[in-house]
């Protein structure tokens, strides 16, 4: 009977003290597996002569640029070393540059991805792990799942819900302008879904790259439409403005130009039917386009095709919604340049100069007029570090949170 009660005590002492023990680490491991995916882009806190990661008291401060604030953490008892160079993708804080590296190759061997389930009685949306490095999750055009998904996920109480939609026709490399707007809209707009309605996914290292760090893309598969309200659709311009405005009829959300992007949160402009911006003269912005599902103004929009024609250009795509804008004033928003300046004909304001921007929610970076106009200079991850311009400190706000010059410590521009 003794023996029965000591082994009692025992058992009781193993679940009381032991057990506890063993489970708190292995919750801890479990949660930081379990990390948002965006945590790429944190730069690790290491010891300035050692491999480890620094753990001791740490002092948080703000940097403040133009457009935002950027926390700072750093250990307050950690000595100074010397500047190290920068390493891609391992950032110390005490490195030559201000800003520091990513290697687009990098490669995890498990990585999040987003993944729409529907059964008779219950819709989900599931975050998996998948050791495919390339797999996104593929819907038809108006497939009944995603409808039931977006409508019991991603709406809160504003009118246009926080999806964001991307329009990609052919098969093309995804460039580092592309790459900025998907970057900006994840990180700035936070939103619900990225849905990429098209034919073919982007291809390269960049598109790769940001699947790795984004884990809510959804690839809407749909073709090319041919036609619309009976009207023959010849050029891929014409098609991708069809295609965006019936992503927006059929879904709401926010829909971007894949060389638009975001510097603030959109929520201000959410609560409209449909906000839209303006471009020049009587011409809206269509680089970005907020609407509620089957807004009006954009079935108006959509019915006004059917005087379409393959020769007029912009008509249908900036000057027939401005019209109506001034006919029905009631159904649409319509504000300045504040969400896609400058327009084409101030492009040098990009690439050539500094101007203020600090008043702007988005800016379209105009892809093919800089190939056309500023074709010889680079634009990539590693050019925006010491980029002296409007695009170069957009750019470095994106990826690092700040709009400062990447200098050395004794303050020289590094090359």
């Amino acid at each position: 009977m003794r023996s029965r009660r000591m082994l009692c005590r025992k058992q009781c002492i193993f679940l009381i003290v032991v057990l506890p023990l063993l489970i708190v680490p292995a919750v801890l491991i479990i949660k930081h597996s379990d990390g948002h995916i965006d945590e790429i882009f944190i730069p690790p806190k290491r010891l300035p002569n050692s491999q480890g990661t620094y753990i001791g008291p740490v002092v948080q401060y703000e940097h403040v640029n133009l457009t935002g604030v950027q926390k700072i953490v750093r250990p307050i008892d950690a000595p100074k070393a010397r500047p190290a160079k920068c390493n891609d993708y391992v950032w110390s804080g005490n490195c030559r540059d201000t800003c520091y590296s990513f290697n687009i190759l990098v490669r995890k061997k498990q990585r999040k991805q987003i993944v729409l389930k529907c059964e008779k009685s219950k819709t989900q949306l599931n975050s998996v792990y998948t050791p495919k490095q390339k797999m996104v999750h593929k819907v038809d055009f108006r497939d009944s799942c995603l409808q039931k998904v977006t409508e019991w996920y991603c709406r809160d109480k504003l009118s246009v819900p926080n999806i964001v939609h991307y329009v990609w026709f052919g098969k093309w490399e995804f460039q580092f302008i592309h790459f900025l707007s998907f970057l900006s809209a994840f990180k700035v707009q936070k939103p619900c879904l990225i849905m990429v309605h098209a034919d073919k996914l982007p291809t390269g290292n960049l598109w790769n790259y940001f699947l790795q760090i984004c884990q809510k893309v959804v690839h809407v598969k749909r073709k090319q439409p041919k036609t619309v309200m009976d009207k023959k659709l010849t050029f891929i311009e014409h098609k991708a403005d069809v295609a965006k405005l019936e992503a927006l009829k059929e879904y709401g959300g926010i829909y971007l130009d894949t060389d638009q992007v975001l510097l603030k949160p959109l929520e201000k402009f959410r609560s409209y039917d449909v906000t839209i911006g303006l471009d020049n003269g009587g011409q809206v912005a269509n680089s970005i386009i907020l609407a509620k599902k089957n807004a009006a103004f954009i079935k108006l929009w959509l019915e006004e095709y059917r005087t379409f024609t393959k020769n007029d250009g912009n008509k249908h795509s900036q000057i027939i919604p401005f019209t109506l804008a001034q006919k029905f004033p009631h159904f649409v928003k319509i504000v300045g340049d504040e969400l896609s300046a400058p327009n084409a004909h101030k492009i040098s304001d990009l690439y050539a100069r500094n101007v203020d921007w600090t008043r702007q929610y988005g800016m379209h970076m105009h892809l093919k007029l800089r190939q056309k106009s500023f074709g010889k200079e680079k634009f990539d991850m590693h050019t925006v570090k010491t980029m002296n311009t409007t695009a170069g400190a957009v750019a470095r706000y994106i990826l690092y949170g700040n709009t400062d010059l990447c200098t050395s410590p004794k303050g020289y521009i590094i090359h």
